[in-house]
Formats: C-alpha cells, structure tokens, sequence
C-alpha cells in the first residue's frame, strides 16, 4: 500500500471512528431516526472500501498461490540436486573400492590361512610344519602388504570423496537453511488469516441479517467489522507475500551453490 493509500485510508477510519462514536451516544436530543441516518452514511461510505479491499485481497491471494507454487517447484528441483552432488564420482570411487577388494581377496585369504596353521603349528610344538608354513607366509608377505596399502589407499579416497561430497551439500544446505524460518512464520500468519477470515464471514452474515431487516445501526456495525477484518487479512497477506519472495530468492542462492 503506498503513502497515498495510507492516508486515505487513514482519512476513511477516522469518519468511520467518529460516525461510531456518533452511533454509541445515546443523547436525549438524538433520535432512532437521526442514529438510522448516520448509519446509513457509515454504510454507504464503508461499503466501497470493503468491496475495493475484497479485491485487493484476492489478488493477493492468487499471487501468494502462484509464488508458492513457483518456490516449491524450485525447491523441490534444488533438494533433488543436492542427492546427487558427486554421487557418480562416489559410486565410481566405491565401485573401484570394490573391485579392489575382490582382486586381493583370495590372496589376503591364503595369507590369513597360512597364518592360522603356522600360529597352530607352533602351539602344538610341530617346528617343521610350522617352518614350512612360515616359509610359504613370508613368501608372498611383499604382495600382501601392497594388497592391503591399495586397498587402504582406495579407501581412503573414497573416505576423502565423500567428506568432500558432505561439505559441498551443507554448503548448499545451510544457504536453504532460513527457507524453514519463513516458512513457520507464514503458518503463523496464516492462523491469523484464518482467524480474521471467520469473524469476516460471521460478521458478514449479521449483516446482511441486518440489511433484511432494515436494521442500519447493527448493519453499520457489522460492516465495520467486516472492513477491519479485511484489513487485517490484507496485511497478514502482505507480508506472506513478502516471505515468499524471500524464499524465492533464497532458493535462487542456494541453486547458484550447486556444483556444475
């Protein structure tokens, strides 16, 4: 609402403020008739104003729809992104892993059994089987201990892969970090809405209850009601709004973090 609005709407809750006041005092010397009257110069000046600000209300409902829409959508794409940041690379790194493993496995296997009968042979006091088995451990310890420095050399790379993988997604994490923020303060916002939008309708209701039965002192309150109600859900709205639009480009910095 820019300062031209601001204070014609000031202007208008003025009269509004001092027909009410008229409305409340109850004078010797005014009459049913004349509180009629002025109720219906409160009506008739309030009446467009609630219309106007309905408008105005479901413009910006629809704008808050569609924002909504846009962010989910985009926040919907970022978080599908952010599953796979070098998740190829990771799964390439633990399919090497893998392959590693298997490729040595039948030699770490013998050397883990040569172990067991040579420590086995030892306890049962048996020298020369124990020598013999020795003999055939020691002779491929060269090739098991560069087996297991490749296999912990992949590992470590891999290990090294995905820290670097977790930093890369906090980073993008923690720029969508405040989305959560705003995304609580527009449910509460919403609530009072919600809140606002129910006494709307029942003081609606009245009012035209009112309008039936030629009753304009209560008509004039009712309106009242209804146009302070409105207002209240026109800036709740507004500033739901808003946080959309923070969240939109909140989004926007987020997805420029991703990785190419």
């Amino acid at each position: 609402m820019n300062d031209a609005s601001r204070r014609s709407a000031w202007s208008r809750m003025i009269v509004i403020l001092c027909v009410l006041i008229v409305l409340q005092v109850n004078a010797p010397h005014v009459s049913a008739a004349d509180h009629w009257d002025t109720a219906l110069e409160h009506i008739n000046l309030v009446h467009d104003d609630v219309a106007a600000l309905k408008v105005v209300v479901l413009s910006e409902t629809q704008h808050i729809k569609d924002q909504r829409t846009k962010n989910n959508d985009a926040l919907k794409w970022v978080n599908a992104k952010i599953k796979v940041i070098d998740l190829k690379w990771i799964n390439s790194m633990q399919i090497e892993v893998d392959q590693t493993l298997r490729k040595h496995s039948p030699l770490l296997e013998q050397f883990t059994a040569l172990s067991k009968q040579a420590t086995a042979a030892k306890q049962n006091k048996d020298k020369k089987l124990a020598d013999l088995l020795d003999l055939k451990r020691n002779k491929i310890l060269t090739s098991v201990l560069a087996a297991r420095t490749d296999i912990k050399s992949k590992k470590e790379a891999l290990s090294a892969a995905r820290r670097q993988r977790a930093s890369k997604v906090k980073l993008v994490k923690d720029v969508l970090a405040p989305v959560q923020k705003f995304k609580k303060q527009i449910t509460e916002e919403n609530k009072t809405v919600a809140a606002a939008r129910h006494i709307y309708s029942a003081s609606e209701k009245r009012y035209k209850t009112s309008v039936k039965q030629g009753n304009a002192v209560t008509a004039a309150e009712d309106i009242t009601l209804m146009y302070d109600q409105m207002q209240i859900i026109h800036t709740s709205q507004q500033k739901v709004y808003d946080w959309e639009k923070q969240i939109s480009q909140v989004i926007m910095m987020a997805e420029s973090k991703i990785p190419k």
